[in-house]
């Protein structure tokens, strides 16, 4: 989850190009191209082809910008820097968030 907040964190500021993210996030190449069809996939990025497809773009949608925040709530709850009790806000992300249900973990044991 902290490798896709680092690389929605570095979409935020604006339209990106994959090197930018490649040295921001501090990834390589491989497993970065791995999250960017994930997040893409999911609808927390749009990519932008330009220049006939050789080179793209990426952009923070609504739902990667509502994932964001709720990773920076929950962060700074678990820093101690925001009260669950108090935090209004933190509150009503927590109501809009979907469950998701258990994690299956599948052994290869």
């Amino acid at each position: 989850m902290e490798m896709i907040c680092d690389i929605l964190e570095v979409v935020s500021a604006g339209p990106t190009k994959p090197t930018h993210i490649l040295y921001k996030a501090n990834m390589s190449w491989k497993v970065l191209s791995s999250y960017l069809d994930f997040l893409t996939s999911s609808g927390m990025l749009d990519k932008e082809d330009q220049e006939g497809g050789k080179r793209s773009t990426y952009r923070l949608t609504t739902k990667g910008r509502k994932v964001l925040s709720l990773y920076d709530g929950l962060k700074g709850s678990l820093n101690g820097t925001i009260s669950l009790e108090t935090s209004e806000g933190l509150g009503r992300m927590l109501e809009n968030a979907k469950s998701i249900g258990p994690r299956v973990s599948v052994s290869p044991w």
